[in-house]
């Protein structure tokens, strides 16, 4: 339990970057995405945990996914308001936020002793080996934010306007090809704050 509260006030001294800037439309490209991903790991620990037989855990992930899901739902409609009435600049914050890629507000993770976002990869490996959050998703999510937002309808854009909804139109297809290459990890870490092998 000190193990995993220190990592917690690390995370939490720590801050995070998620490459927005002050800009509110990138804030909220990331926000409809991210919130729409942890809908996704959430409602999967729900599961593996139902399965195990924690229903009280698997109850508390469901809230939280359910809450997530509220979240995301109201991001989505303040992107898909902005494209309506400022469409150029929201599409160029799209292509950029994907540009830079996602990241979770706890990719500056750490355990005791260790230096900054060294134990994201090992945590975001463990949670691509039991399936709690994917490439895969990854690329579900952004399909489906496209087509919640109608990207491949929105017209009367700017030439750089145009040029971002076509990079983030066919960026699907391309993360598809990268992640079918993408092996899964098969190393096992030995989380300090769990102490035992994810």
């Amino acid at each position: 339990m000190k193990e995993m509260v220190t990592s917690v006030q690390y995370l939490i001294s720590d801050g995070f970057d998620i490459g927005k800037g002050t800009d509110p439309y990138k804030n909220f490209i990331y926000t409809s995405f991210q919130e729409s991903a942890t809908n996704v790991s959430h409602r999967r620990v729900a599961s593996l945990t139902k399965k195990t037989g924690n229903k009280q855990l698997a109850k508390i992930c469901g809230i939280i996914a359910a809450d997530e899901a509220r979240h995301a739902n109201a991001y989505i409609d303040f992107v898909d308001r902005i494209f309506a009435i400022d469409g150029s600049e929201m599409m160029l914050a799209f292509e950029d936020m994907m540009r830079k890629k996602i990241v979770m507000p706890a990719h500056f993770l750490r355990e005791s002793g260790g230096y900054l976002g060294g134990l994201w990869s090992h945590f975001s490996d463990a949670a691509q080996r039991i399936e709690v959050y994917t490439a895969q998703d990854y690329i579900d999510i952004l399909k489906s934010l496209i087509h919640k937002w109608d990207i491949g309808n929105i017209r009367d854009l700017i030439e750089s306007g145009e040029k971002a909804r076509d990079y983030v139109m066919t960026l699907p297809a391309r993360l598809q090809r990268i992640s079918e290459r993408m092996k899964t990890p098969s190393k096992e870490y030995e989380f300090s704050w769990i102490g035992s092998y994810a």
